[in-house]
């Protein structure tokens, strides 16, 4: 019987600090990981919405570099002076329809 506690106590195991160490370590590098990719995604997300603000800012320089050009015509500034201000030319009646 004595033989057989010895057994059972030699069976019993102990407390192991480098596998403490070993379960620390790569609790802290998922948790580095897991960080790191949210952050990774942060910015991904914000380049895009970046890059679709980048579009729209050509489209408007686009379509302002169009009426730039526009504006330089003569025919076109002739158009705008009597459509918005109203302008006619000297000798003309204006026409202003009724409602």
């Amino acid at each position: 019987m004595v033989m057989f506690m010895a057994q059972k106590r030699r069976n019993v195991k102990r407390f192991s600090w480098f596998r403490l160490c070993i379960v620390i370590m790569v609790g802290y590098f998922c948790y580095v990981f897991i960080v790191q990719q949210a952050e990774m995604y942060k910015i991904r997300r914000e380049t895009e919405a970046v890059n679709a603000r980048l579009v729209e800012a050509a489209d408007v320089n686009d379509n302002l570099n169009a009426e730039k050009e526009k504006l330089s015509t003569a025919a076109y500034i002739e158009k705008v002076a009597r459509e918005q201000l109203g302008l006619v030319k000297p000798g003309e009646v204006p026409y202003i329809p009724s409602r």
